[in-house]
């Protein structure tokens, strides 16, 4: 199961050609709205999506313009997104994913990513950036990057670039667990 974590609204078109992509590789892709998560009904959604992420073989995550909403845990939405610190509920899946050694393949968009250059030389200043709703977005970029394993970073700018990635990374994978399992 490939579990595809990333906001919504924003990154749908490159959601729907992930799942024909992992599908047409033979694996099962987990997007909330294929409805291929099992939400209970005691629980808050996010937290179905945490234990799914959880139990992911692998997790794709695709970061573009937008932070996404807050955890349910949260007491809310801030009033000014830009500047309040909240953890959305794509962190949260991916924190989940790591904690439990699910592989994790990280796709930020371009122009995100220059933007996030732009953010780590301006920390302490006020800058109106183009492409992100919120400087979060940054913030958990850093995360990814102070992670010491378990992060590999592919800028893309369309879908297509993303599967070649995708297809040489699962390769690769494949190719380590084959050596492993011949080793022992």
């Amino acid at each position: 199961r490939v579990f595809v974590s990333s906001t919504y609204y924003d990154l749908k078109y490159v959601r729907a050609s992930l799942e024909n992509f992992i599908e047409s590789l033979g694996y099962e892709a987990v997007l909330s709205e294929s409805g291929d998560i099992a939400y209970t009904p005691d629980d808050p959604l996010d937290e179905s999506c945490y234990r799914e992420a959880r139990g992911a073989g692998i997790l794709v995550l695709i970061i573009g313009g937008r932070y996404g909403s807050p955890t349910s845990s949260d007491q809310g939405e801030p009033s000014s997104k830009v500047i309040a610190h909240y953890e959305s509920i794509t962190k949260r899946e991916f924190e989940n994913a790591i904690q439990n050694d699910v592989p994790c393949y990280i796709l930020i968009e371009k122009d995100v990513l220059a933007e996030y250059r732009t953010f780590t030389k301006n920390r302490e200043n006020e800058v109106n950036y183009a492409h992100v709703d919120s400087t979060n977005i940054f913030k958990f970029i850093d995360y990814i990057y102070s992670r010491r394993r378990n992060n590999p970073v592919f800028p893309f700018d369309h879908p297509a670039a993303i599967e070649d990635w995708l297809r040489e990374q699962w390769a690769g994978f494949f190719r380590e667990l084959l050596a492993r399992k011949t080793n022992e």
